[in-house]
C-alpha cells in the first residue's frame, strides 16, 4: 500500500534530483542511515518547482514526514496535504 503526500518546497528546487537528495539526507539525519534507503518516488513537481507529490511505503510515511517537515537545511519542505487515495490531493489545483 502506498502513501501519498504533497509537499511546498522552499525555496523553489532546480530539479527533481536536489529534491531527491535533499530528502535522502532529512531520512538520514532523523533516523539513520538505514532510513536512508527508504524508497520515495517524486511523482509530480509543479512548473515554478514551488510543490511537488510524493509516493513512499505506507510505513515509511510518519518517518518520512517527521524527517521533512523536521529539516531547517537549504531546501525547505512543508505540508500541504497526506493521504492513501492519490486523487484527493488533487482538492486544491496543483498548478
Amino acid at each position: 500500500m502506498y502513501h501519498y503526500i504533497r509537499l511546498k518546497v522552499s525555496p523553489p528546487s532546480s530539479d527533481a534530483l536536489a529534491i531527491r537528495k535533499t530528502i535522502a539526507d532529512a531520512l538520514s539525519q532523523a533516523f539513520g542511515l538505514t532510513a536512508e534507503g527508504a524508497h520515495v518516488d517524486i511523482l509530480f513537481i509543479t512548473h515554478d518547482r514551488a510543490e511537488c507529490v510524493l509516493r513512499v511505503r505506507s510505513h515509511d510515511a510518519p518517518r518520512l514526514l517527521t524527517s521533512l517537515v523536521s529539516w531547517s537545511e537549504h531546501i525547505r519542505f512543508s505540508l500541504i496535504k497526506e493521504t492513501s487515495f492519490l486523487p484527493s490531493l488533487l482538492n486544491e489545483p496543483i498548478i
